[in-house]
């Protein structure tokens, strides 16, 4: 996989990926004050490294694959627009913390801050298909390793179209694909809810309001698990 990486302040850069390598695109307060990006090459993965507060941390993580290359959007709102454009024009915006696979031959990542435009141009040597959106979801297996991606997964699966998922339900499915004892309320609520909700940069109005409430909502709004994955973790549920 190759990347041509460019910025509207004037650094830019390509690295040749083999698979299994990365390239970053992460926040790095502690440049030059005279540099605003710059670039790294560590153990062959590429990563470029902005001094700007509010890139996260990482922003963007793209995994080179002897397929299809995987695309992470780490990036939190924080007025940042990230677009994903195939080679056919077909633009898809990821929400924060969302897996992308790439499948084209050709895909353009731009990420777009007030005071800096980032652009990533990605080629990849496999055949490219002509027809769907542009952008596929990974597989369960794939992604299942992310306790962030895995509960909301689990908490849009698990809910009926009009309601939500029980808390108590969710943190006992969500042992059972583990295969660990179940854990207590406070530690599912805080080692697995609430980073879920914050990589998806959902910020709640209230202490007590319900966390799964807000995080089906949002994986719902942005689509973010299509019927075949949903399909995927209902079958891996059943006894």
């Amino acid at each position: 996989m190759r990347i041509a990486w460019s910025t509207d302040a004037g650094p830019s850069g390509t690295a040749e990926l083999e698979p299994g390598q990365r390239c970053v695109v992460a926040r790095r307060m502690d440049l030059p004050t005279d540099r605003l990006v710059a670039a790294t090459e560590i153990d062959g993965s590429c990563f470029v490294f902005v001094r700007l507060p509010y890139v996260s941390d990482p922003a963007l993580v793209l995994t080179a694959s002897a397929d299809r290359p995987a695309l992470y959007r780490g990036q939190r709102a924080n007025g940042a627009i990230v677009e994903v454009r195939t080679g056919t024009g077909e633009i898809t915006v990821p929400a924060a913390g969302q897996h992308l696979s790439l499948p084209h031959t050709r895909t353009e990542v731009s990420l777009r801050f007030p005071d800096l435009v980032m652009t990533l141009d990605i080629e990849t040597p496999q055949q490219a298909p002509t027809e769907g959106s542009g952008t596929v979801q990974l597989g369960v297996a794939a992604l299942e390793g992310d306790d962030g991606w895995l509960v909301g997964a689990l908490a849009v699966a698990l809910s009926p179209p009009h309601g939500v998922v029980a808390h108590g339900d969710l943190k006992t499915a969500f042992a059972t694909w583990r295969g660990i004892p179940e854990p207590s309320d406070g530690a599912f609520d805080r080692n697995v809810l609430r980073p879920a909700l914050a990589r998806r940069s959902i910020d709640l109005p209230g202490p007590r309001l319900n966390k799964i409430v807000y995080l089906v909502e949002r994986c719902r709004a942005t689509t973010e698990f299509p019927p075949r994955i949903l399909d995927e973790i209902r079958a891996g549920l059943d006894p």
